[in-house]
């Protein structure tokens, strides 16, 4: 049985040279897919179900896809749309994380993230970006 595997896995490797793969773009719309699969479960959202096959088959296609270039363009834009977002969680779960430790907070000149570690009493912060001076409490 294991010989039959890895000759699956080197067929399917070589079946593959030369297409675009699984990219993030590719990841999103699955996941967008089998979530609109879940709730299409809920009555009265029977129309769902077809929507999700329709995320699921463009993902499939994108991957399969041979033109390389056209997928890597669409997955570039794509990546540049969720760059912020993804900015903002991240920050959001550090935040989180330090929250014990550290004080977050915008500079007044140019909106960049600050953090002072807590219980340090006043402190005088210099943002790296714009040289603006804040007082700050820890």
């Amino acid at each position: 049985m294991r010989g039959f595997l890895e000759r699956l896995q080197w067929k399917m490797a070589a079946w593959m040279q030369g297409r675009n793969g699984v990219d993030g773009l590719s990841n999103f719309l699955m996941g967008v897919g089998i979530i609109l699969i879940l709730a299409s479960i809920i009555p009265g959202l029977d129309l769902l179900s077809w929507l999700a096959l329709v995320f699921l088959l463009v993902a499939v296609i994108r991957s399969f896809s041979k033109n390389i270039s056209a997928r890597s363009k669409e997955n570039e834009a794509f990546e540049h749309a969720v760059e912020k977002p993804k900015r903002w969680f991240a920050l959001k779960r550090k935040a989180w994380t330090n929250r014990s430790t550290t004080r977050y907070f915008k500079c007044k000149g140019c909106g960049t993230v600050l953090s002072v570690p807590r219980g340090k009493g006043t402190l005088r912060v210099v943002c790296p970006k714009c040289k603006a001076e804040t007082t700050k409490k820890s």
